[in-house]
């Protein structure tokens, strides 16, 4: 995960460092050489663990508790001294046109570093472990009265690995408070693992719960439950992504892989259709094993559709046109994992990143997930979704 910003990171580390260093501290008397050296220990720890990270022969540790410390010392070394880098060299470009004094930059520039650093501080420690439970209602003019007030409750991006080593008890109240919520169906839409099936082992009895209580739970793979980020030839690969497949099926969860499924009313006068897509990615970052004509091969054209994909990108653009689901549930976008004043990272690479979109009464619902790769969370609480359906008079 870090190899795939080590080019934006060492710069951040070494150039803020080089701009104090050579605007404030080489010209003070009484800054010595010892000084100047002990001034650079930070950014020679912080550029070893970086490198050590990139070159650890994984996508990602196996204890996130070192991406966790990563990014605790990244907010608390680098990230102000950045902001406050940046801040202070447009102050000088400014003076040289404005005549606009550099204190005031300079102030700013350490203000922002601050602040930046606290609420980094604060979604590192605190955010992960916060949860939401939203509440959507859904109204269609199609979907059989059998089903009026059919509660699906949806979660993604569990990452379960990142629950290891600590975070244990966070998972457990995560499954206890899905079956608090007396669900008629469970669904889940991706990214059970970072990046191997090992990780599930020590919870996979807690996550077995969720299937064991009568309720169906349905799921579909994400891009992390292939073997794109597991280091590894072409055996060890293909028994990666086998494993994961058969931990979802012992746990008794039903996994959709390019297939649907039936789910019948009470009396089975009526039914819906669950059917799950493999995931849709661009073939080269993210993994593309989507087949939207073999998921749906079969149905009814009045079927009522409830449509699992991990990957929201192509909903406007593949699952419209190309099905009639009328329901689409998705994760994969975390939320971004941070929001400042309502903008996201994701809402410039994804048309709907988050929530719920609507078009010509077909809807699309992305939850943020409750999980991550990244121990961190800033204003994108982890979520889970209760979706409620109702028949439209």
């Amino acid at each position: 995960m870090i190899a795939r910003i080590i080019f934006l990171l060492l710069p951040m580390i070494i150039l803020s460092d080089l701009y104090i260093d050579r605007h404030y501290l080489r010209h003070r008397p009484q800054i010595t050489r010892f000084k100047r050296i002990i001034w650079w220990l930070p950014a020679a720890v912080m550029i070893a663990f970086t490198l050590a990270l990139t070159f650890c022969g994984k996508f990602i540790p196996d204890n996130i508790n070192w991406i966790k410390t990563y990014l605790i010392l990244l907010s608390v070394l680098v990230v102000p001294k950045t902001l406050y880098a940046l801040i202070s060299s447009f102050g000088l470009f400014c003076r040289r046109f404005w005549h606009i004094k550099q204190h005031y930059f300079d102030f700013i520039g350490l203000l922002l570093g601050i602040i930046c650093m606290l609420t980094m501080l604060y979604g590192i420690i605190f955010g992960t472990r916060e949860l939401r439970v939203t509440h959507i209602e859904l109204s269609f003019k199609d979907l059989p009265k059998a089903f009026e007030g059919t509660r699906i409750v949806l979660f993604s991006d569990a990452h379960i690995g990142s629950f290891n080593h600590g975070m244990e008890r966070y998972l457990k109240r995560d499954v206890d408070t899905i079956l608090a919520l007396r669900p008629d169906i469970i669904c889940f839409v991706g990214d059970l693992q970072n990046t191997q099936p090992s990780e599930l082992l020590p919870q996979k009895a807690l996550l077995s719960k969720l299937a064991h209580h009568g309720i169906p739970m349905y799921s579909v793979l994400g891009n992390h439950d292939y073997s794109k980020y597991f280091y590894g030839d072409s055996f060890a690969k293909k028994a990666c992504e086998a494993g994961i497949k058969q931990v979802e099926r012992d746990m008794g969860w039903n996994l959709l892989l390019n297939e649907h499924t039936i789910y019948y009313s009470k009396d089975r006068r009526d039914s819906l259709v669950i059917a799950g897509e493999e995931n849709c990615g661009d073939g080269k970052y993210f993994p593309d094993n989507s087949n939207i004509e073999k998921t749906l091969k079969g149905v009814n054209r009045n079927a009522f559709i409830i449509l699992l994909q991990h990957d929201p990108k192509t909903w406007e653009s593949r699952i419209l046109p190309k099905s009639h689901a009328q329901l689409t549930l998705c994760g994969h976008t975390h939320g971004g994992q941070i929001s400042i004043f309502g903008l996201r990272p994701t809402m410039f690479a994804y048309p709907d990143d988050y929530g719920l979109a609507e078009k010509a009464g077909r809807f699309l619902y992305v939850t943020c997930g409750i999980g991550g790769l990244a121990p961190i969370r800033i204003g994108v609480k982890p979520e889970i979704a209760v979706i409620t359906l109702h028949t439209q008079h």
